[in-house]
Order: C-alpha cells, then structure tokens, then sequence
C-alpha cells in the first residue's frame, strides 16, 4: 500500500495511527518516510505494477508490486494554488487544519499521467472557523482541533469593517460551522472577530478559548475593545461600537415585547434581534444575548480548511479506480481514503444537511 508521506504526519505514534503502524509491522509492511512518489508504472496492457520513489538522499528507486497499488495520498487541502484553483478565490488564503502533505500530486499523477477519472465536487470542501493566529500550513498535532472557534452561536461575528456578516444563531453549531468558515473568506483581509461580554462568555469551551490555546482580546467597554482590536486589522472601530449598539437595542426591544422566551443553548430559543418595531439588517435567530457586561472578549479568526472532496472515480465494490478513457477501472490500481471522490459532498453534506 503506497499512501504518499501520509503516515509521517500523523499523531506521531499515538492512537489511529499507532494501530495502523503496529499492523503493518505484523504483516511485515516496510514503512518508509520523506520518500515521495514521483511515478507510477504501468506495463504495456495499462495495468499498474508499482512505483518509482524518490529517496532521501535524492536518488530514485523502483518499488515492484505483485499485486498493485493503492493511493491513500489524501486530498490537496494543503496545496494553496490548487485551493485557488479549484476552490476559488481566496482559498489559497485559508490555514490548514490537518497535515501539509497532502498536496494533490498523487490526484494529479492519477488523472494526469494514467487517466484516472476526476471525481466528486472539486469546487468544495469542509473548513471552520479557526483561530487566525494558528499556524498557516499545518495543524498542531498537540493542540489539534483546539484551534477551531465554535462558540459563535453564544456571541457575535464581525469582519474588519465592524460589520456582522452572518446570522450567527441562525441554527445549532453543527449545522452551520462549515457554512460559516467559508464565509469569513469572503470578507476582507479573510479574517474575522468573535465576541462576547461576560455571560456569553462564561459559556465557552476551555478546549477552544482557554487563555493557553487562544489569543484572548479582552476590555472593560466596548470602545476600549474596539481600540484594541484596531490593532489586530479591525479598519473601522467606530463602525463596530455601532455595530453593537444597534445589537444591543433590537436585543432589547425583541425582550420587551417577549419576557417569558429564556435563553437556552440547548435548543433555538427564539431569542432573536426582531420585533414588532423591525429589527437588524441583519438579525440574529435565535441566543441572541445582550453584549453589556464587561469584561468584553473577542478573538481573532480565520478560515480552516479540513479536507476537499474532489478525488478520483472508483468501482464501488472494489475501490478499483475508473478510467476516463475507457471507464473501466485500471488494473492493478485501487484508492483509498480521501482520495475517493463523490463520498463527503454527495452524501454527508447535500443530503443530511442541504444548507451546505
């Protein structure tokens, strides 16, 4: 089984992975690092029989198999120009949440040099909110995914004009917190700001917000906030206090008009930004809580990309993968993992949720 450098970058010997490493030592399974595929073989009859490698100390080597190949190279979520390519504008500017290997070069080496057929929806893929200040190109195997921010349903999101962009309570976490990460790169600068007064507050997670994991931006007003965040790219600190301000009164208003609706962050509420009197351009839905209690916090965030759906056709009862020339599969090549194409998008994503 070739999988590209994809089990060197994993939890580094713990869980999944230490499993998958302890089998293949009981069968004998020879797994070798830094060593990147640069060419698939095939014989005359198209039939694939192995793989040239490029070895660590830059030289190549032929890796006959008796009995095929399978790619488990992963999707290319880490490759900006492919993201820009495929994904659209602005992606190539999204952090990458998992490892930064997977690049695409054994999707392009598949559909490029054997014809392997394109498959699944290549413009999608699944990201979050993400802290703006993790790092760019690779996730934190320590931290993992304590860098995703998903307490905005308890708060508000503004992009760097001081503007809400999104209805943040519009529905339950996990149906929106893909929808909205792709939301954040549309606004400028691609990033955007969390925030919450203090009963909000007090409501988010530690594994996400904690001061140790996350850069925490913190105020006795919301003018002293705004100044603050004016500092970490906020262009129009007027605008937010506005922003707020506006908040606060339809929350108010909406509250006078409904005193026996409770906030209750286990359901939609219904406590929202509308009343008879009108509301926001924008409303919030539902956990709409008033932004008055100090201290304030806001956090800085971006646009995390998990993995894309784009990958290569296969026979469903073998994963063998399909040509594009004849389409049938071509032999001795198989696909596994990320690199199958049509599974996320097709069916966890357009049928359970069709919001995405």
């Amino acid at each position: 089984m070739l999988a590209g450098m994809v089990l060197a970058t994993m939890d580094g010997g713990k869980g999944l992975i230490a499993d998958h490493k302890a089998a293949a030592a009981r069968a004998g399974i020879e797994v070798r690092y830094d060593t990147p595929v640069i060419e698939i073989l095939q014989y005359a009859d198209s039939s694939v029989h192995g793989v040239v490698v490029k070895q660590k100390d830059g030289e190549p080597q032929k890796i006959i198999s008796k009995g095929g190949v399978v790619l488990a190279a992963g999707g290319f979520e880490a490759n900006p120009r492919m993201r820009s390519e495929f994904l659209g504008p602005g992606w190539d500017l999204a952090s990458v949440r998992g490892t930064p290997y997977n690049t695409g070069d054994l999707l392009n080496m598949a559909i490029n040099q054997l014809g392997a057929k394109p498959a699944g929806n290549w413009s999608g893929c699944h990201s979050t909110c993400w802290d703006a200040n993790a790092p760019y190109e690779a996730g934190d195997q320590v931290l993992t995914n304590q860098f995703t921010k998903s307490g905005y349903p308890l708060g508000l999101m503004f992009n760097a004009d001081g503007d809400r962009f999104v209805d943040e309570g519009i529905d339950m976490r996990n149906f929106t917190y893909a929808k909205f990460g792709r939301e954040i790169l549309k606004q400028p600068g691609a990033i955007a700001f969390q925030v919450w007064d203090a009963d909000g507050a007090k409501w988010l997670r530690k594994e996400e917000y904690a001061a140790d994991v996350v850069e925490r931006v913190t105020a006795d007003t919301i003018e002293e906030l705004a100044k603050k965040l004016e500092v970490e790219a906020l262009a129009s600190p007027k605008r937010f206090v506005k922003s707020i301000q506006e908040y606060n009164d339809a929350v108010a208003a909406h509250r006078e008009e409904n005193p026996n609706v409770q906030f209750d962050p286990s359901v939609k509420d219904g406590l929202s930004t509308r009343s008879s009197n009108g509301g926001l351009q924008l409303d919030k839905t539902n956990w709409a809580l008033p932004i008055v209690k100090a201290p304030f916090l806001a956090v800085k965030i971006t646009t995390g990309i998990t993995f894309t759906f784009g990958g290569l056709k296969v026979e469903p009862q073998t994963s063998a993968v399909i040509s594009q020339q004849t389409n049938t599969v071509i032999p001795g090549l198989w696909v596994a993992g990320e690199m199958v194409g049509g599974v996320c998008c097709t069916f966890s994503l357009s049928r359970l949720y069709p919001q995405y």
